[in-house]
């Protein structure tokens, strides 16, 4: 739960003009300013060595948490009117619980829980849902802790989209063994 240092990060980007219109969430991997920018951060081969699994998987369950780390039901209104939670909501981000159909890399239990936070680099999935997943373990402020996540700004995909990375991703499996 990084949402008061994140709200204040918004706010002070905001203020300064930093976020193109639409107010894109910040990828470490599109950064040139940092000392190790690498512009191959978010090729498939790398996300995929940076990843714990890779996986194609559905989308079983959808559980929001609340600022105390508990299950919170969605209780609307939202943020600018939005359908769900929106950055300054009482809500710390939503659990998903996810269904493996096939391992591209590593071996994942049949069912993995994935987090995402209530922030601008926050992931909605929809139950039924199938997904391309680059699975990778982030520790989130208490009490979230250390939980598996989405990079939303590399190769995660929704089917039918991912299709036309599937070969990418095999390939680059193959190269890694």
């Amino acid at each position: 739960m990084k949402k008061n240092r994140n709200a204040f990060a918004v706010a002070c980007a905001l203020a300064l003009g930093v976020f193109p219109s639409g107010g894109h969430a910040y990828c470490v991997g599109w950064d040139k300013t940092l000392p190790n920018y690498d512009p191959q951060y978010y090729s498939v081969s790398h996300e995929l060595r940076r990843s714990e699994w890779v996986l194609k998987a559905k989308v079983i369950n959808e559980t929001w948490i609340g600022d105390d780390g508990k299950a919170k039901p969605l209780q609307p209104p939202f943020q600018n009117g939005a359908p769900r939670p929106w950055g300054f909501d009482t809500y710390a981000g939503a659990f998903y619980d996810l269904q493996v159909e096939h391992a591209f890399k590593g071996t994942p239990p049949p069912t993995i829980r994935v987090f995402s936070e209530n922030a601008t680099n926050r992931f909605w999935l929809k139950e039924g849902q199938e997904i391309l997943a680059f699975v990778s373990e982030e520790v989130f402020e208490e009490p979230i802790g250390k939980q598996f996540t989405l990079d939303t700004c590399g190769n995660f995909r929704t089917y039918p989209k991912a299709n036309g990375l599937v070969a990418a991703v095999l390939k680059a499996a193959k190269a890694s063994k």
